[in-house]
């Protein structure tokens, strides 16, 4: 062969060494796009399920809090348990508990101490506290956030369909990353959500799960749809062979339904059912008024102690079925107990309506 032409030894050896290098380069990128557990579809539906959770979980905290609170735009990502510690272990603020149900393992939500002190201020009736967390003032956080993480389980479950419990939540002060007791997998998931306050501000809680988990969730999400697809593909595949039995048209006869006049439907069998529940007893409630209370004013109560009620004095009293309103009155005294007359009579519609 002349001189710059390669002999065919040569040629097979420089496929050799590409074919080599293609395939490090190929194992190079899954190993990279390996550490991204999560497609962009997956991560949506978590968010969704979470996030759908900790909406009804933000009208919980803004009663205890009594103030308008939200838990807003969901994200979501996979992460290692060492990112995580990293990112989330300093300075920060740790409630988790162990769930079981629907899903089991542990769940964590973490939110910075400066974060966290807002919450225990609001809670203790005055602004932040400075500096680091106390006992009391954690403990106060757990109170107040305890029934968060409840409900956002709960929610959790009657979305994928079943039921869910957790344990009572444990809170920890997270100075290094061995603090944050996340679940035990190396894998996790961390959706970080917005939390906004009325007159306290906006800023970042993280609910972290292990993947497994979030698997779990994914399974439950996509199997429900096509469980679904299979249903009514199997409706379908069945009522062929009786669309084809007929032959063409259908000779079966067809005729009208008559319902009875409402208004010649009157006594007889009904208003003999209608007498069997004459002897039924049902309680009625006579309510003087109601009032809302801050949690630190209830634990204040002693003896002696006045609650102001938003009935006015000697406006009529409330009678109530069932919780339902049915009558207004006046209290009386009859002999040595409390009596009421009633003055008017709730009409039917409004009844129906719940209106007072």
């Amino acid at each position: 062969m002349g001189e710059g032409s390669l002999s065919q030894d040569e040629i097979d050896a420089l496929l050799q060494g590409a074919d080599d290098t293609f395939d490090l380069s190929s194992l190079s990128g899954a190993s990279s796009s390996s550490s991204d557990n999560l497609s962009p579809i997956d991560r949506d539906i978590i968010s969704d399920v979470i996030g759908s959770a900790f909406q009804v979980a933000g009208n919980t905290l803004g009663t205890i809090l009594a103030k308008n609170t939200r838990f807003m735009n969901p994200a979501t990502e996979s992460s290692s348990s060492a990112d995580i510690q990293k990112e989330l272990g300093t300075k920060s603020v740790s409630l988790y508990s162990t769930i079981s149900g629907s899903l089991a393992g542990r769940v964590c939500l973490v939110m910075a101490q400066e974060n966290a002190a807002k919450i225990a201020g609001v809670m203790m009736g005055g602004m932040a506290p400075p500096g680091q967390l106390d006992n009391a003032q954690l403990q106060t956080l757990k109170d107040s956030l305890a029934p968060i993480l409840g409900t956002v389980t709960a929610q959790i479950g009657m979305k994928l369909g079943g039921t869910m419990s957790g344990s009572p939540p444990e809170i920890s002060l997270v100075n290094s990353g061995r603090d944050l007791q996340l679940p035990d997998d190396a894998s996790l998931v961390k959706t970080s959500l917005s939390l906004n306050i009325d007159g306290v501000g906006s800023f970042k809680v993280y609910y972290v799960i292990a993947l497994s988990m979030a698997n779990s969730i994914l399974d439950i999400q996509k199997g429900g749809g096509q469980k679904q697809q299979q249903q009514s593909g199997g409706m379908n595949v069945n009522m062929q062979p009786n669309m084809g039995m007929g032959g063409g048209q259908s000779s079966v006869g067809i005729k009208g339904v008559n319902f009875p006049s409402l208004a010649t439907a009157g006594g007889g069998p009904g208003q003999t059912n209608l007498n069997l529940l004459m002897d039924v007893q049902m309680a009625l409630t006579v309510e003087l008024g109601r009032t809302k209370m801050y949690i630190k004013d209830i634990l204040g109560l002693g003896e002696g102690s006045i609650i102001e009620l938003d009935k006015l004095a000697g406006e009529p009293v409330d009678l109530l079925v069932n919780g339902k309103l049915i009558a207004k009155g006046e209290v009386v005294v009859i002999d040595e107990n409390f009596g009421v007359r009633v003055t008017d009579i709730v009409s039917p519609t409004d009844r129906l309506k719940g209106e007072k």
